[in-house]
C-alpha cells in the first residue's frame, strides 16, 4: 500500500477510528475509576562508619561504607528484615509479596538508603517505611557485631589483641563498624500514586487509535466494496463524469430528471450531461451504458441521462440493448413487446417500433421479445448497420446493455460506439469487479469515456448536492445553464474532466450535433 491508499482508507474509515479512540479512552477511564488507589511513602537512612581520624583511615572507611550500602539495599527486602515488620503490623502477606511493594534506591555518590513502600493504606505505607529502617538497623547491628566479636576472639586466642590507633588494646566488648541512622521519616501521603488518570487516558487513547487504524486497514482488505469517490478513483484511471446521490426509496424507480427536476438527483444528471459534452466533441455521441455486475443502477442512469439531454432540445434515442433482462421500457412506461430483436431478425422496420416519450426529442427502442441468442444478435452485421443508421438519425444514442462481467454483450457493442459509461454503485460494487470490467473492455479496444458513481449516500437528511445547489433556489423545469458557482461547489465531490465553463442551450445542442453526423441535416426529423 502507498500513501494514497492509506489516505483513502483513513478518509473512508475516519469515523471507525474515532469510535475506537473514544472507546479506548472510556475503557481507560473505567479501569482507572475501578482500580483501588495505592499510596507510597519514603523514608531515608544514613550509613556511616567509625573510620578513625587519619586521611588513610577515612578513605578506607568511606570505601567500606559504600560497599556496605549496596549490600544493605539488597538486605532490606530479605525475610530477615521484613518478617519482623510483617509480624509487628499483623500484615496478611508473605515476605516475597511484601518485598514486591518495597523499593530501595541509593542516591548517586552518597551513602544513603531511600526506602519507598507502596500500599492501599497511606498510614500503613508510611509506618512500614519507617519500620523497615528500624528493622534494617537492628539486623545490621546484630550481623556486624557478631562478625567483629568473632574476629576479636580469634585474635585474643592467638595472643594478638586488637589495638586502636594509639596502639592501645581495644576493649573486648564488640562495637559494630557501621551505623545506620534514620534521617528522614516517612509522612502519611495525601494523594495516591496510582492509578494515574492522565497517563491511563493517554494510553487508552493511543491504544484506541492504533486499534482503530488496524481495524480500518483490515476492513479495507476484507470489504472491497466502493464506499467513496476516492475508492472509485483508486481502481481506474477513467475520469469520474457523474456522481449520483441515493434517491429516496419511494422514488428510486422514477425518472427524476423529468418528474422532479429540482431534486438533487436531477441536478446530478444535468452535471453528468454537461461533463459528457466536454469529453470529445469530435467523436460520435453514442454511448454504451453498462456496469461491472447486476444491480448497480445502469438502467436508472440511462433513462435519467436521456431525459436530461433531451430537455436541452437534443434528439436522443435510448436503445434497450439488454436482451436478457430488459428494464428500460418499464422505466419509461412504454410497450416492450416489439423492438430491437424484431428489427434484427427482419420482422419490423425502425419506424415501426421506435416510440416517443413525452417530447419529440426523446425516443425509445425497446428490446422486444427475448431471443435465445442475444450475443449473436448484438454482434451481427444487421446490428452494426442499425447502429450506423441510428447514429445518423439522432444526436445522441444511449445503449443500455447487460453488465460486463457475466456476459459479453456490452463488450460486443462497445467496439462500435463512441464511448462507454461504466456505472458503479457505492456500497455495492467491489473494487476487483471494476478492475475486471475495465480489463474486459480494454481487451476489445473499447473507449471508456468515464465512470458514473451511483447511489452516493446523502449527508444527514439531505444530500450534499441539495446543500450545494438548492439552499436558496426555486425548482424549475429545466435551467438553461448550470451556474459556474454551482459547478465549483460540485468539484469538491466530482473532478469534472476538461474543465472550462458550462455550455448554454444552443452550444449544447450544437456540440452533440457536431459529433460526426453532419448528414443528419438532410434527414427527416422523424425516424
Amino acid at each position: 500500500m502507498g500513501t494514497r491508499d492509506y489516505a483513502r482508507i483513513f478518509r473512508r474509515s475516519w469515523l471507525l477510528i474515532v469510535v475506537f479512540a473514544i472507546v479506548g479512552t472510556l475503557a481507560a477511564w473505567a479501569v482507572t475509576a475501578t482500580t483501588t488507589p495505592r499510596y507510597s511513602a519514603t523514608s531515608a537512612a544514613f550509613v556511616s562508619s567509625d573510620a578513625g581520624g587519619t586521611l588513610n583511615e577515612l578513605t578506607q572507611g568511606n570505601a567500606f561504607t559504600q560497599q556496605r550500602v549496596n549490600t544493605y539495599a539488597k538486605l532490606i527486602t530479605e525475610p530477615i528484615v521484613t518478617e519482623p515488620v510483617i509480624e509487628d503490623f499483623g500484615l496478611d502477606v508473605s515476605p516475597g509479596a511484601f518485598a514486591g511493594d518495597v523499593t530501595v534506591s541509593i542516591p548517586v555518590q552518597t551513602t544513603m538508603l531511600e526506602v519507598t513502600v507502596s500500599g492501599e493504606s497511606p498510614a500503613i505505607a508510611a509506618s512500614v517505611a519507617n519500620a523497615l529502617i528500624t528493622s534494617l538497623a537492628t539486623t545490621v547491628e546484630q550481623i556486624e557485631t557478631t562478625a567483629v566479636s568473632s574476629t576479636q576472639v580469634m585474635l585474643d586466642a592467638a595472643g594478638n589483641p586488637v589495638l586502636d590507633a594509639a596502639g592501645n588494646p581495644v576493649p573486648s566488648e564488640p562495637v559494630p563498624p557501621v551505623q545506620i541512622t534514620q534521617v528522614r521519616f516517612a509522612e502519611t501521603p495525601s494523594t495516591p500514586v496510582s492509578p494515574n488518570l492522565a497517563l491511563n487516558l493517554a494510553i487508552g487513547l493511543a491504544a484506541g487509535l492504533a486499534l482503530g487504524v488496524l481495524a480500518a486497514i483490515l476492513r479495507d482488505l476484507i470489504d472491497t466494496r466502493l464506499r467513496t469517490l476516492d475508492d472509485v478513483e483508486a481502481v481506474t484511471t477513467a475520469p469520474i463524469v457523474g456522481a449520483i446521490p441515493q434517491a429516496p426509496r419511494s422514488r428510486s424507480g422514477n425518472i427524476l430528471a423529468e418528474d422532479d427536476p429540482g431534486s438533487p438527483t436531477a441536478e446530478s444528471f444535468r452535471i453528468l450531461r454537461t461533463n459528457l459534452q466536454f469529453l470529445d466533441v469530435d467523436g460520435p455521441a453514442t454511448f454504451v451504458v453498462t456496469s461491472p455486475s447486476s444491480g448497480e443502477g445502469k438502467s436508472t442512469v440511462t433513462t435519467n441521462l436521456a431525459a436530461s439531454i433531451a430537455a436541452t432540445g437534443v434528439r436522443v434515442l435510448v436503445v434497450e440493448a439488454d436482451l436478457r433482462r430488459p428494464q428500460v421500457h418499464n422505466y419509461f412506461g412504454v410497450e416492450g413487446g416489439a423492438g430491437l430483436t424484431d428489427i434484427l431478425i427482419g420482422r419490423a422496420e425502425l419506424a415501426d417500433v421506435v416510440q416517443p416519450w413525452r417530447s419529440p426529442n426523446l425516443h425509445i427502442l425497446a428490446a422486444g421479445r427475448i431471443p435465445p441468442n442475444p450475443s449473436e444478435l448484438l454482434g451481427s452485421h444487421q446490428m452494426r448497420e442499425l447502429m450506423t443508421q441510428l447514429q445518423e438519425r439522432y444526436d445522441v444514442v444511449l445503449y443500455d446493455t447487460p453488465p460486463v462481467l457475466p456476459v459479453p454483450d456490452a463488450a460486443i457493442l462497445s467496439r462500435t460506439v463512441g464511448g462507454v459509461l461504466l456505472v458503479t454503485s457505492i456500497d455495492h460494487t467491489r473494487r476487483d469487479e471494476v478492475r475486471s470490467a475495465v480489463t474486459a473492455l480494454e481487451k476489445v479496444n473499447a473507449r471508456i469515456s468515464g465512470v458514473v458513481a451511483n447511489r452516493l449516500p446523502g449527508r444527514g437528511t439531505t444530500s450534499y448536492l441539495a446543500e450545494a445547489y438548492h439552499s436558496s433556489s426555486t425548482p424549475q423545469r429545466e435551467p438553461a445553464v448550470e451556474s459556474e458557482d454551482s459547478l465549483s461547489d460540485f468539484e469538491q465531490f466530482l473532478r469534472a474532466p476538461g474543465g472550462g465553463a458550462p455550455l448554454d442551450l444552443d452550444s449544447r445542442k450544437s456540440t452533440f450535433a457536431r459529433s460526426g453526423r453532419r448528414s443528419h441535416r438532410g434527414h427527416e426529423t422523424s425516424p
